[in-house]
């Protein structure tokens, strides 16, 4: 009866977490500046808007945009229920990164400033609202896991959800304190590693071999990659997202928060590179479990060599998965810009750009991470299933 009642039961609590994290993140606030003490100070907020309608349209033929002028409702914050005028500028060439094509109904991330009761009734609308849909799309994620995978898969949604709680509560603010990034990003990596194969697969000799292959993986990968960084002379400083942020905070303000892009982009790296090692142990450890199990007597080699030519199948899909996620990811849009105006380098210059040559050393460490898990963790597994046990006196 508890195993029937298991699954719509985490069915509901997940419909039921998400429903309370989409509410609680559609009237949440985040005080961007604030001055003063008390109700009468003046404060600099992102809230979410409800679009409440279209006042006015004004096209700039010459200029090449549009301007719309929409009343807003506040949905948080300190101005909450408030209605505020923004103006929403669509420049589709000269600005297509800004430019937010907004219709009546839609909720916007708006940056609101006040002082006391008295809200400045004119801005400009930020972004569109996103997260919230994310927020969805992350329930039915889960929700899919668990309908797919049943008991597996309520183990497999509790794997995802601490290691996206160990990525969101741990790492990021050891990341935003100044701490160094490649030490934070090893001890949850290694901290997620072990939560999520004894969430998957419970305390038992598989969850020692996997971790056990992973951490060695990782680690081994990560001076590799320590050492193609050093010499590739990568700076982890050429994507727009590093230039915005540079230009958001100043040198001054980079300084003072404590970013070392260099170590930020081996740390990304290092996540890459524990994903697929994961994946990779606990095939090859599982594999071996159950090769054991059907076969008690088998010596330890014969077992070794049977989780090598687990692993040896497993190397094929994933290193071709990791090849095309990257792929798809960044190269496609820049290899395809090779030679037009948009991108000026010719495809001999191709893996001397800064971004292109960072991505390709990301495929390069993750598949090297899981060629080096995969007979780590054969050896630790063939040596710790086939151990004699103590004679007991």
């Amino acid at each position: 009866m508890k195993g029937r009642w298991l699954i719509p039961i985490t069915i509901f609590l997940i419909i039921l977490l998400t429903y309370l994290l989409y509410n609680l993140n559609l009237h949440n606030t985040a005080v961007i500046s604030r001055s003063g003490e008390g109700p009468n100070s003046s404060i600099t907020e992102y809230v979410k808007g409800k679009v409440v309608r279209l006042l006015d349209t004004k096209v700039f033929e010459r200029r090449g945009s549009v301007n719309h002028i929409f009343e807003i409702e506040l949905l948080g914050g300190r101005y909450k229920g408030r209605h505020i005028v923004l103006r929403n500028v669509i420049k589709p060439l000269a600005l297509p990164l800004i430019s937010r094509y907004i219709s009546v109904g839609d909720t916007i991330l708006c940056r609101v400033t006040g002082t006391g009761d008295n809200l400045d009734a004119i801005g400009l609308i930020q972004e569109y609202d996103r997260d919230s849909f994310i927020i969805f799309l992350a329930g039915l994620l889960l929700i899919l896991i668990v309908v797919v995978g049943r008991i597996q898969g309520i183990r497999n949604a509790l794997a995802l959800i601490l290691s996206g709680m160990a990525i969101y509560l741990v790492m990021i603010p050891l990341l935003r304190s100044g701490r160094d990034p490649i030490l934070s990003v090893c001890l949850v990596s290694a901290v997620i590693a072990i939560l999520s194969l004894m969430s998957i697969v419970g305390f038992n000799r598989k969850t020692f071999s996997a971790v056990l292959g992973t951490i060695g993986g990782v680690i081994i990968a990560t001076f590799l990659v320590a050492y193609a960084q050093y010499k590739l002379h990568l700076t982890g400083m050429a994507t727009a997202n590093v230039a915005s942020i540079i230009e958001a905070l100043g040198s001054s303000g980079v300084k003072e928060m404590g970013f070392n892009f260099e170590k930020l982009l081996l740390g990304g790296m290092i996540i890459g590179v524990l994903g697929v090692a994961m994946d990779a142990s606990i095939d090859v450890a599982s594999a071996m479990d159950e090769i054991k199990r059907a076969d008690p007597n088998i010596t330890a080699a014969r077992l070794i060599r049977a989780g090598l030519n687990v692993g040896t199948d497993v190397l094929g899909t994933m290193s071709n998965t990791l090849v095309f996620a990257y792929f798809g990811l960044r190269l496609l849009l820049v290899m395809a810009s090779l030679g037009t105006k948009i991108f000026a380098q010719t495809n001999m210059q191709l893996l001397s750009v800064d971004v292109i040559s960072a991505e390709v050393i990301r495929i390069l460490a993750g598949s090297i991470g899981m060629v080096i898990t995969i007979p780590l963790t054969a050896l630790i597994a063939g040596l710790w299933y086939c151990r004699k046990p103590k004679p007991r006196f």
